[in-house]
Order: structure tokens, then sequence, then C-alpha cells
């Protein structure tokens, strides 16, 4: 592992732990086993290493939300909710600090905002493809499914800030995916029903941490 990526994951652990905004240049330097010189010369303040943190969580999701890739039955989503929330675990202050980054560090709330307005963009295109295949009913009303994406994204946003107790890794996981679920199973038709308890009922319900799909990042 070379010094920039030794500085890169230091300041993850520590900004997760911590919070973005009480974590130090010279606490990084000491978590990651280098002179506070040798990180400025990699990194020159605090907002270059977490441009360098975004960038890495982008190269992660590029191949996940890229807008040619399909995942079109509700196995598929299921697997790229369990991606999402790796995702969410690994980078959490990216998600809890979200004021912090939106007030002191304008150029990485816009990077942040491309990386929403990717997840957001590939939920919404799941929606209206299960709408289409008659997975899902259609919209009630006009941009009904645009508000239930948001509805999801508040969740993988939040989650974390949830005041209820996560347990064990494999019941925040479960219980992570339930709660975004819980905002489609209103929406199912009686096939797209069948099908939820057919496979993702059971696999909830049975969930384990075998069933946890690995952190491709």
């Amino acid at each position: 592992m070379d010094t920039k990526e030794k500085i890169i994951l230091s300041s993850i652990k520590l900004f997760n732990s911590n919070g973005m905004v009480n974590v130090r240049l010279q606490q990084i330097a000491d978590h990651a086993g280098i002179s506070l010189g040798n990180l400025t010369y990699h990194f020159y303040s605090k907002e270059a290493i977490m441009i360098g943190i975004v960038d890495q969580l982008t190269n992660i999701l590029n191949p996940l939300t890229d807008k040619d890739k399909e995942f079109p039955g509700l196995m598929d989503f299921d697997t790229q909710l369990a991606r999402y929330y790796h995702i969410l675990m690994k980078y959490s202050f990216f998600f809890v600090d979200l004021l912090e980054i939106k007030r002191n560090y304008p150029k990485l709330y816009q990077k942040r905002k491309l990386i929403t307005d990717q997840i957001v963009g590939q939920i919404h295109h799941w929606l209206k493809q299960n709408e289409k295949n008659e997975i899902i009913v259609e919209e009630p009303r006009r941009d009904h499914y645009i508000m239930i994406t948001h509805a999801i994204w508040m969740i993988i946003t939040f989650y974390l800030t949830k005041p209820i107790d996560h347990g064990s890794p494999e019941d925040s996981e479960r219980v992570f995916k339930e709660m975004i679920w819980t905002q489609i199973l209103p929406h199912f038709t009686t096939p797209g029903r069948l099908e939820f308890d057919l496979l993702i009922e059971r696999l909830l319900d049975s969930f384990t941490p075998e069933n946890k799909t690995a952190d491709e990042g």
C-alpha cells in the first residue's frame, strides 16, 4: 500500500468514527504512521483528502450505476441494495455529514450531488422498468415514482442516523433492505407481490451473514 492509499484509508476510518469536521490533519498522519509534512506533500488540505476519497467512491460507483447497467428482476434489485448498503458502511461519513459537507465544502458537495444523481436515476429507472413489465402498478399520479425514488434515497442517506438500534451487521443490512422494500411493497401488482413473497420475503426472513454481498470496492 503506497502512502496516498494509507492516508485515504486512515482518513476514511477517522472520518467515520469521529465525524469529518472533528478530525485534524495531524490525527490522520498519526493514524497512517507518517509525518504531517509527508501527508501535506500528498494532500495539502483536508478537503483535498476528501476529494481523493470521493474520487475513489466514484470509481466504485460508476460501474454499479452505469445507465446501461440492467438489473430488471427483484433479486437483481435486492443485490444492488446490498451493494448500496456496503458502500454506505464503508463511507458512512459521506452520508452522515451531509450538512457539514454542504456548508463547508461546496466543491465536494457538487461531487456528492453527481453521485446522488447517479443512484437516484438508477432506482427510478428500475421502478419505471418494472412498471412497464407489470411487476408494479401504473403510477397513480404524475411523478409518483420519482417521489418514491427520493424517499428511498432519503433512507439510504439517513439510515445511519435512525434512532433505533442497528443490531448486528447482518441485522442492520436486513433492516436497511426492509425499509426500502417497504416503500415499494404497496405498489406491486398481483404477480409482482407473488414474486416478492417467493423470492425477497423468504430471503429477508432467512437472512444470515452468508447472504451478504461483498463490498466490491
